[in-house]
């Protein structure tokens, strides 16, 4: 081994050399510190020798005192007993270590051990040198000098295999430059064709001489349907060419076949021959090689490959683009006709798009718009809350300028926000007439579903008013009937909330005489502001009343609605409640014409006292009472068949009335008659009445001052529940002491 030559400048020497690097250089310096600390020597460092005489040894990693100083003998030296020994600085020593001589003084060459450099790369020394005290090593010491010499090694086994990763990563490198710059080459060609406004034929056509380009063929062309013939695209002379059909793969999007396959020309030309399928199209485009040495490589394959995905997102954007520019006139259309408003702001609110009619409504123009802030212009009525998703809708209703507009916003991810908002005045206005008109009619669905057809006045104008005031919001309702004898119109029923000064006069209720209710009970529908009422009403609360009066029988009513506010009737209220107030009349006249027919069903119609149903019923209801006590009479007639007889059926009537007139005279309140035979009567008598017997028979004398002196009467009586708790049971028992008592009377 030669001995490296004396340099000024050991590292330019070296500068081609990777272990020279500064990565290399600051590891290793960092790693002979920790050694020499170690050690705690006074010289430690890594020397490099090149085989090349013309280069000079390199000093790395810690040096307080250079080498660079030294002479080439003394570098020599160090490296040949370095050489000589057998086993490092624990094994034989070759001899006396070289005295070698640095400023300011002289110093010992403690150890020179070898480095295993990588194959291909300069010997290495480490060397080791102190100026003063111990020259021999301790067990501690030695070990520690071979760990150290082991990590040195290793850092430069790593720092030499850098090139070789540095090389393969540059040919993997440029490698992919070379696919990115055909996929660049690709990818312009088709943006160029995608920046074209072509038709579905346009862009093969043009897609077969792109292949052309990029493949590098003799010959391009598309071939529409299955049964088409084959169109040239490429050369401009390439209609000229006479194919003969292509064959057609029994499956797969792309095929080949080399010139040796056969395969020619009509003129008798081999070639080879490639083609791909249009995806989503019958069309496949066609590409020829001439000569029978031609052939398709890998790449040629993987290409036409490229170009089938190509072609399927090409067609889909220009279907995509066809599409867009239908929905961007769809969208001018829209936005010239439909009352809507288009707005996009920046993130700082600003306008920098605003279209749409409906800036005609709002007296506004674009122009003076852009640029403004969306909360100068409306206030925070279109302010998005904070944190709002980005791409998040947001609907609602708006009222700008007195319209409606249906809002719908998305906030937008750099900032700033997308809005649409359309016009629903009209619409809005028209709901709401459909809802109340369909309120208005479930109302009065209910209100003829929930009214009984019987009844006390009062509950069913109360059930009537519960029904309608939900209906007519802000009002209150008030259910009058005229008091004939009295002369007066009285509230009946009130239900809402009520100004506690309008309460107190209604009330006091009107005199029929008063303006106002003359007119209403001669069938006039009054409808009435704050200029028809009085100071007084008006400051209690009233401003608005609308009264429609109907009869019912021989009776009067009038319903009338009340509001604080001033605001009119709408029709569709006028409506409710005069349609109410037929519902009503209706009802009362059902009611009463109910009440006649149940009167006549349980009323004797020559007496005018109970028939034998209502008897049974009422003592059925009487008796299921079980705290109460009752009298039940049963009552014979005798002389009846005698009068009817001698003076005629008339005048047998004209008993039985007289009979009943003095029946309903005896009766106290709680009891009632009932006529349940020809000339049988049954009482049934609330308690228990002893004197029941003897209080009738004094009754019926009155029968015989009316002209019947020969008329009388067999009274029975029975006592629940001391007797009985049945009505078979009573009624028989009070039949037989009746039909004992006539046999007693008789045989008198």
């Amino acid at each position: 081994m030669r001995s490296p030559g004396r340099s000024d400048a050991p590292q330019a020497a070296c500068a081609g050399d990777s272990l020279l690097s500064d990565a290399a250089r600051q590891e290793l310096q960092r790693v002979c510190g920790l050694i020499a600390a170690a050690l705690r020597v006074t010289h430690l460092a890594v020397i490099l020798a090149r085989e090349d005489s013309g280069q000079a040894a390199v000093t790395l990693g810690w040096s307080p005192h250079t080498l660079s100083t030294l002479t080439a003998d003394e570098l020599a030296r160090a490296f040949e007993w370095s050489a000589g020994r057998r086993t490092g600085p624990s094994g034989d020593d070759p001899g006396p270590p070289p005295a070698l001589r640095t400023p300011p003084g002289p110093w010992t060459l403690l150890a020179g051990v070898p480095l295993a450099t990588p194959p291909g790369h300069p010997p290495g020394l480490l060397v080791v040198g102190r100026q003063s005290g111990r020259r021999y090593w301790t067990g501690e010491q030695r070990a520690l000098l071979g760990s150290g010499v082991q990590q040195l090694s290793q850092v430069l086994a790593h720092h030499a295999a850098q090139p070789q990763r540095a090389q393969r990563a540059l040919r993997a490198a440029r490698g992919r430059l070379t696919r990115a710059a055909h996929e660049a080459r690709v990818f312009r060609a088709i943006a160029d064709l995608a920046a074209q406004a072509l038709n579905g034929q346009d862009v093969l056509g043009d897609a077969a001489r792109l292949a052309a380009e990029l493949i590098g063929v003799d010959w391009s062309g598309v071939q529409a349907t299955p049964t088409d013939p084959l169109q040239g695209a490429w050369p401009a002379h390439a209609a000229a060419w006479v194919i003969p059909a292509v064959p057609r793969p029994a499956h797969g999007s792309t095929g080949t076949l080399d010139g040796t396959a056969g395969w020619t020309l009509a003129d008798g030309r081999p070639a080879a021959v490639a083609w791909t399928d249009v995806p989503g199209h019958p069309a496949r485009l066609v590409f020829l090689r001439l000569g029978a040495a031609a052939r398709w490589t890998a790449a040629d394959r993987r290409r036409l490959s490229e170009l089938t995905w190509a072609l399927r997102h090409l067609l889909s954007f220009a279907a995509q683009r066809t599409a867009l520019s239908g929905l961007e006139g769809q969208l001018r259309f829209a936005l010239s006709s439909i009352p809507m408003l288009l707005w996009v702001t920046d993130p700082d609110d600003r306008l920098t798009v605003v279209e749409g009619s409906a800036l005609r409504r709002l007296g506004a123009q674009p122009e003076q718009l852009l640029g403004r802030s969306l909360v100068s212009l409306v206030g925070d009525v279109l302010t998005l809350p904070p944190g709002h998703p980005v791409g998040a809708e947001q609907r609602r209703s708006v009222t700008l300028a007195e319209r409606v507009y249906d809002v719908h916003q998305v906030p937008l991810p750099r900032g700033g926000q997308l809005g649409v908002a359309f016009d629903v005045t009209e619409l809005t206005a028209s709901r709401t007439a459909a809802r109340e008109a369909q309120q208005h009619a479930e109302t009065l669905l209910e209100l003829t579903r929930t009214l009984p057809v019987s009844g006390q006045l009062s509950t069913l104008s109360a059930q009537a008013l519960d029904v309608l005031l939900p209906a007519l919001r802000g009002s209150w309702l008030v259910f009058w009937t005229h008091d004939a004898p009295r002369q007066l119109v009285v509230p009946l029923v009130t239900r809402g909330d009520v100004p506690p000064g309008i309460l107190a006069v209604q009330a006091r209720g009107f005199s029929a005489a008063d303006r106002y209710m003359a007119r209403l009970l001669a069938g006039e529908t009054l409808q009435l502001d704050a200029g028809h009422l009085p100071g007084p009403v008006r400051e209690a609360g009233l401003q608005a009343a609308l009264l429609i009066p109907f009869t019912a029988g021989r009776d009067s009513y009038v319903l009338g609605a009340y509001r604080r506010d001033a605001g009119t009737w709408s029709a569709q209220e006028r409506d409710l409640l005069t349609v109410a107030t037929r519902v009503l009349q209706v009802n009362l006249e059902r009611r009463d014409t109910v009440e006649q027919l149940r009167q006549a069903a349980t009323t004797d119609p020559l007496t005018g006292l109970g028939n034998r149903r209502a008897f049974e019923a009422d003592i059925g209801a009487a008796l299921r009472d079980e705290s109460a006590a009752w009298t039940l009479v049963t009552l014979d007639v005798d002389g009846l068949k005698l009068v009817n007889d001698r003076d005629g059926h008339a005048r047998g009537d004209e008993l039985l009335r007289a009979v009943g007139r003095a029946l309903r005279g005896a009766l106290r309140d709680g009891d009632t008659s009932y006529r349940v035979g020809g000339d049988e009567f049954c009482l049934l008598l609330r308690g228990t009445q002893p004197d029941a017997a003897q209080r009738l028979t004094q009754a019926l004398l009155a029968v015989r001052d009316a002209g019947f002196p020969g008329a009388g009467a067999s009274v029975g009586v029975a006592y629940a529940p001391a007797e009985g708790r049945h009505a078979e049971t009573l009624w028989q028992l009070a039949d037989e002491r009746m039909y004992g008592e006539k046999t007693r009377r008789r045989h008198r």
